[in-house]
Order: C-alpha cells, then sequence, then structure tokens
C-alpha cells in the first residue's frame, strides 16, 4: 500500500470530501489517478462531494483542542519555522526579543500549522501563506502606486 492510500484509508468520508476538493489538484498527475480511485471506490461524485462539505458540522461537534475551522479534521501539520516576519508587529515583548536576537544570529522559531486534509493554513508567522492571484496583483499595484507617491 503507498502512503497516499495509506493516508486516504484513514480518512472519514466528510475529509475525504474535503481532500478531494481542495487538495487533489496539489499532487502530481500519477498520484492525482491514485486518489481518484479512492474517491470512486468511496462513491463520491462531485455532487456528494458538495453536499457533504455543504452540511458538514465537523468543526461544530468536536471537543477536540485543535482542529481545522473549515473542515473540522484533527489531522493536522504542525511545523516549527524560522520566524521571520518580525516587520510593523504591534508592541509584544517576546516579538521584540526575538527581532534583536535576529540581528545577533539567533533564530526564534514559531509554530507554523495547516490542515492535512483540506490544505488550509491555521497559524502562518511569517504570512506565506498562498494567496488568490487578484490578492496578489492588488497588493502589488497597490504597493507600485504607494511607492511613486512617497518618491513625489
Amino acid at each position: 500500500m503507498s502512503k497516499i492510500d495509506e493516508f486516504l484509508s484513514e480518512l472519514n468520508e466528510i475529509e475525504l470530501a474535503y481532500f478531494a476538493k481542495f487538495k487533489l489538484k496539489t499532487y502530481m498527475k500519477e498520484t492525482q489517478k491514485e486518489i481518484q480511485k479512492q474517491i470512486e471506490n468511496k462513491a463520491l461524485s462531485p455532487e456528494k462531494i458538495e453536499k457533504l462539505i455543504a452540511e458538514n458540522t465537523l468543526h461544530l461537534k468536536s471537543n477536540a483542542k485543535e482542529i481545522c475551522p473549515r473542515c473540522g479534521s484533527q489531522n493536522l501539520l504542525k511545523r516549527k519555522v524560522e520566524w521571520t516576519n518580525t516587520i510593523n508587529k504591534p508592541f509584544n515583548g517576546d516579538d521584540e526579543v526575538a527581532a534583536f536576537d535576529g540581528l545577533s544570529g539567533k533564530a526564534t522559531f514559531k509554530d507554523e500549522t495547516t490542515c492535512n486534509v483540506c490544505g488550509f493554513w491555521i497559524e502562518d508567522p511569517n504570512q506565506e501563506r498562498p494567496t488568490k492571484f487578484i490578492e496578489k496583483l492588488k497588493g502589488s499595484v497597490i504597493g507600485f502606486i504607494d511607492g511613486i507617491l512617497r518618491n513625489i
């Protein structure tokens, strides 16, 4: 059994629906075919996937401490990442200490948490989560205009 088959076999029907909708296209074509077979074996049509997502109340019923706010799964990936985005933060003693430590070459690490099922970014200390193209374009245009206005 491949790792993807093993992972998918651990998902319940609702989690598999979210996985199909949000993460399927992030895999290479061959892996997508394997995933699609699992989805078909569970008789999840595109309509059923949308229905399961629309009716999902996992996040409302869970007593778990940490769950994904989008899909309700407890299958989270938590990693320690070097914290680099210290600019324009509100005053917080820990953050200032981390910024000064960075000047002396010491790294500060914070938790980055994403959902393994739907890919939702729960904690993103460096604000690196992928955004939609329009949001990126909008930010670039506003930044460009701001740069011009500051130089006038």
